[in-house]
């Protein structure tokens, strides 16, 4: 086995905007990466949509926040409504950011622009790719990898596992993965509409006898049902008339966490290292944002300090979010009650409207990346 070398790359597993921007963010720093994926192309579906204003914050260095803005479409009120009837109208300009919005973008298209600018720097994400094994030495570490069918030893100062919530990497590495699930079934569906009585830049939620339907726009005309109903078009909302049906998906919430980011020659982030509910729109930027810190902390050497930095803002996520999503989707009189009529009181006063509208945008998280 040879001994690692200062040009020896660290590995990232995954190619999705965690991965890309784990392999960016150390370009930048001039720390040597290799990226693969196990597909053979970028998918071409919208999953996550949501980029936040300390996601935009965190790019800007690399040149991506650009890109986006230009590419995205800029959420800018929020309505709650139960068949038509206003509960609560929220503007997110009192977001307390200069990007006082929700930028709406398909995941495939964040994914190729964030390709593109890591292509820029010299770095090609490596489709086709697949890790079958790893092991940890004090070299470094070993992957078997596997390409058309042939294996090969990549040899890597560390590996770090950006694979999803089925991670391979974590499971190499015997990191548990504890949670819990929602009984039911969520579903989501991206639609074009042909007629809508809501502005194109207002994300919308109505109220159900039996639960919640939202809806995202991501352009004038077309945006992304969301319900915790399976079929996510059956609880189609109040006013809306569906002229299109495009990527059409059920998943099932789960709330889960490892007890560490790290072991030996492993870092994880993303979704190999927690998931939650889509309530919010913060799981890519989460993710995001442990790919970043660990770009910065290998850099300085500080790696060991990673799971210090990350456990605590991914408890809170899954902590708001599991909040959120059995506040909308278990209601009874009490909870009824709150978001009917306290909850409208409430954030007609500034100060608690801008602390809520921090806490949706991510701005009461630690800056870790930094």
């Amino acid at each position: 086995m040879k001994p690692m070398s200062n040009t020896d790359p660290y590995l990232v597993v995954g190619g999705g905007p965690v991965g890309l921007t784990a392999a960016l963010e150390m370009s930048r720093r001039d720390l040597p990466v290799h990226i693969i994926d196990d597909d053979f192309a970028p998918s071409p579906e919208s999953r996550a949509l949501a980029i936040h204003a300390p996601t935009l914050d965190m790019l800007e260095a690399s040149g991506v926040t650009e890109r986006l803005l230009e590419a995205g479409h800029q959420v800018r009120n929020m309505v709650v409504h139960e068949k038509g009837r206003v509960i609560l109208s929220i503007p997110l300009s009192d977001i307390p950011h200069r990007y006082n919005f929700i930028l709406s973008l398909a995941q495939s298209q964040t994914e190729q622009i964030l390709t593109d600018a890591l292509a820029e720097s010299g770095i090609q994400l490596n489709y086709g790719t697949r890790l079958k094994s790893l092991s940890c030495h004090s070299a470094g570490a070993t992957a078997t990898l596997v390409r058309d069918g042939k294996q090969q030893q990549f040899d890597a100062r560390a590996i770090i596992g950006a694979d999803g919530s089925r991670s391979l990497v974590r499971k190499q590495a015997g990191i548990s993965f504890n949670g819990e699930s929602e009984p039911q079934q969520f579903g989501l569906a991206d639609i074009t509409l042909s007629d809508w009585p809501w502005p194109f830049d207002t994300a919308v939620a109505e109220l159900l006898d039996d639960g919640i339907v939202g809806f995202i726009p991501m352009g004038e005309g077309f945006g992304r049902l969301v319900s915790n109903r399976e079929q996510a078009l059956d609880a189609s909302p109040h006013g809306a008339r569906i002229s299109k049906v495009g990527w059409t998906s059920t998943f099932r919430v789960s709330y889960r966490q490892v007890e560490t980011y790290q072991r030996d020659c492993v870092y994880l982030a993303g979704d190999a290292a927690h998931i939650h509910s889509p309530a919010g729109g913060m799981g890519m930027n989460l993710g995001m944002a442990d790919a970043a810190t660990l770009a910065r902390l290998l850099a300085e050497g500080n790696q060991d300090q990673y799971t210090k930095l990350r456990h605590a803002a991914g408890q809170a996520v899954l902590n708001q979010t599991r909040g959120n999503t059995r506040g909308m989707t278990r209601r009874g009189v009490l909870t009824n009650l709150m978001i009917r009529h306290l909850a409208p009181l409430a954030l007609s006063i500034g100060p608690i409207r801008r602390r809520a509208l921090k806490g949706l945008a991510g701005l009461d998280l630690p800056i870790t990346w930094r």
